[in-house]
């Protein structure tokens, strides 16, 4: 079986974490590429100044507020890249947090809470 997949510039892709490291990385070159774009990410300042040279770039993008932890956040952010772009074909789950800290003395609401953002995101989006 031959899997054929649309080429970026004919995608809509959706990116958590979109705002630094890889997401951010991920973001401009597939703005580069000509994907239309629905960016994810906790800061709104950064989503903003992001989307704003995107755009000022020619692409076209969307974002949305979002903490991948919360999976009526990333559901509303979703339904946004439903509503303006018809669908999406690609979603890029990059959004993470490190945990710096000696796992015996870390707490464990700490720790619960650190991987639920890790793995939440990935078990939200794939139902």
């Amino acid at each position: 079986m031959t899997v054929k997949l649309k080429p970026i510039a004919q995608q809509v892709v959706v990116i958590t974490g979109a705002t630094s490291g890889i997401g951010l990385a991920t973001a401009r070159l597939a703005a580069s590429r000509g994907a239309r774009l629905m960016l994810i990410a906790r800061d709104e300042e950064a989503l903003e100044t992001l989307a704003t040279q995107l755009r000022d770039q020619g692409a076209l993008v969307e974002y949305a507020i979002a903490d991948v932890g919360n999976a009526a956040q990333l559901q509303a952010a979703a339904d946004q890249a439903i509503a303006r772009f018809g669908g999406f074909d690609t979603w890029v789950n990059n959004a993470g947090a490190s945990i710096s800290s000696d796992a015996a003395r870390m707490c464990p609401s700490t720790s619960r809470r650190r991987c639920s953002r890790r793995t939440s995101g990935v078990s939200c989006r794939g139902r």
